[in-house]
């Protein structure tokens, strides 16, 4: 092989290199959101929570192909690098995570914010004196759990409800007073065998009105016959 030809395999090596570690690298968008978050709208700020969780999915699914997790010993037993991983990169993702991970924190805290305000306005009495409250049920378009795992003998799966569906509102509880769902666990207990409104988000057919009566009057175990997943 000439001096030419080797020179330029580095460079196409070192090319290879740079390519690999640039699709490490923080998608600058979202940088940049998060430096603004507390300019961004609700909207936004949800958006934001999703392109996040996305990369963070990226890089997990990056340090699975490579055999290894956040805690993985990187060195030999004498204190070297390993040779059979690229410490490099991974060290760059775990970087990654961390840093995702903390803006994640920071994103949901001030989305609760957001959502607080928001549902909050919506209750503000009229001019006329009467509230919104049948306004602010209409605009309950922001799904906070996932419902999977649904037996079909359940009281859910009765309702109507698919799996992967996205709850939006059950009774009173909405994104906004959720509080990691147990205010919705308290809801469903209260109103055992009675009927409850119930607003799902499904993919290709968009937000459905469906009834709910949470019940222990089947074969099955729990008052719903699902697993809920916050989002």
């Amino acid at each position: 092989m000439t001096v030419h030809e080797l020179k330029q395999n580095a460079t196409n090596d070192i090319g290879e290199v740079n390519k690999l570690l640039t699709n490490l690298e923080l998608n600058p968008s979202i940088t940049h959101q998060v430096a603004k978050l507390k300019a961004l709208e609700l909207k936004e700020v949800v958006e934001l929570k999703q392109r996040i969780e996305e990369e963070l999915t990226k890089f997990t699914d990056y340090l699975e192909s490579q055999n290894v997790d956040m805690h993985t010993n990187l060195v030999t037993e004498d204190g070297y690098p390993r040779g059979d991983i690229d410490v490099l990169q991974i060290r760059l993702v775990r970087r990654n995570i961390n840093m995702l991970r903390n803006d994640l924190i920071n994103i949901i805290e001030y989305s609760y914010t957001l959502l607080s305000n928001h549902f909050d306005s919506l209750n503000q009495p009229e001019p006329n004196g009467t509230t919104s409250e049948s306004r602010a049920t209409i605009q309950y378009q922001i799904p906070f759990a996932l419902i999977k795992e649904i037996d079909i003998n359940g009281p859910i799966s009765t309702a109507g409800v698919q799996n992967e569906d996205k709850l939006i509102s059950l009774g009173n509880i909405h994104a906004g007073n959720h509080m990691k769902l147990r205010s919705l666990q308290n809801e469903v207990i209260k109103n055992e065998d009675q009927k409850l409104t119930l607003r799902i988000l499904r993919e290709d057919e968009g937000i459905l009105d469906l009834e709910l009566i949470p019940t222990r009057k089947w074969d099955g175990k729990g008052l719903l016959g699902c697993r809920l997943q916050e989002l």
